[in-house]
């Protein structure tokens, strides 16, 4: 394809750093006292991932990808969030939640994203054209970001929403890192409702409990109370990540109602998760974006900035 990965600022050292500890200076929530994290109660919302992800089909893999060609009937117009929608059912019975532009693609790459790092998500996937009865407008339908309702994935059920600034991982890394992503893909949309926490009859990525960061679509544009953007790679291309560092704190240009979960990061919580990102492949970056439909040219053009963010991060530590 003619591109050439950007360089990645390496430590070799630091790649010993699989540990999790507690982020500096971070309470539990609810003004508990500090508390480390064992692995199996980190496990509910990240684990270590295995190499080489699969992250074009994602933790559903092929087969639980919705079938393009069958024909969906629309149950429910979508009502409120930024992306119009609706829950549709196909042929075989399967319910899903259809997001469409200009969600549609950032999320699902950002849910690979997530998970490929090992964050748990649930299985969604882009349809790029779709029929259905009763929904607004000509057949096909545009693209669309498909979530199931109740995927036959280990009994993977939605329970309900949990907050970022309340919850069993405050204080861990992990969880930091997450936050620190977060402001990377440029999502500002951190309310407790785009997250929801899943029950499973049968543990999956060593835990029975998932919480799941949800609804990633306001990504890769620009963070913003009223003006964020969402899929726009001039903006995104023009956003910085890290603009201080203070005490150990690192400050980011980043806009939205909870700035405030940032005003802890530290550092070592930033090179966390470079750390991580770094270690992805080229073939999952590009799988990532392939996922949400993107050509390449415009994938390659995300990556690029991307891997400047990830550059940034890790040299936190020279």
């Amino acid at each position: 394809m003619g591109w050439t990965p950007l360089p990645l600022v390496t430590v070799a050292a630091a790649l010993v750093m699989t540990g999790v500890p507690r982020a500096a200076g971070l309470p539990t929530g609810k003004g508990g006292p500090p508390h480390t994290q064992t692995r199996a109660e980190l496990s509910e919302l990240w684990v270590e991932p295995e190499p080489g992800r699969d992250l074009f089909y994602g933790v559903g893999g092929k087969k639980l990808a919705p079938n393009p060609l069958t024909k969906y009937v629309v149950l429910n117009v979508k009502k409120g969030g930024f992306s119009n929608g609706y829950t549709v059912r196909d042929l075989d019975g399967r319910e899903w939640s259809a997001k469409l532009y200009p969600e549609a693609r950032t999320e699902v790459v950002a849910s690979r994203l997530l998970w490929g790092l090992g964050y748990h998500q649930p299985p969604i996937y882009t349809v790029e054209e779709w029929p259905a009865d009763g929904a607004n407008g000509e057949n096909p339908q545009p693209v669309a970001r498909f979530r199931e309702k109740q995927p036959n994935f280990h009994g993977l059920m939605e329970d309900e929403p949990w907050s970022y600034a309340d919850n069993p991982f405050v204080g861990s890394r992990p969880l930091a890192g997450l936050l620190v992503l977060q402001v990377m893909l440029t999502n500002a949309d951190l309310k407790p409702a785009q997250n929801m926490r899943y029950t499973l009859s049968e543990p999956s990525e060593g835990a029975s409990r998932w919480y799941v960061a949800r609804d990633l679509g306001q990504s890769f544009g620009r963070s913003g109370l009223v003006s964020a953007l969402r899929d726009d790679i001039e903006a995104y291309d023009q956003t910085k990540f890290i603009i201080g560092v203070n005490s150990g704190i690192v400050e980011f240009e980043y806009y939205g109602l909870h700035v405030g979960l940032l005003k802890d990061i530290t550092t070592e919580d930033v090179r966390w998760i470079s750390l991580r990102l770094a270690k992805l492949t080229d073939k999952q970056w590009l799988d990532a974006f392939r996922a949400g439909g993107y050509a390449d040219r415009t994938a390659e053009r995300y990556i690029r900035r991307m891997k400047i963010k990830i550059a940034e991060g890790l040299a936190l530590g020279s």
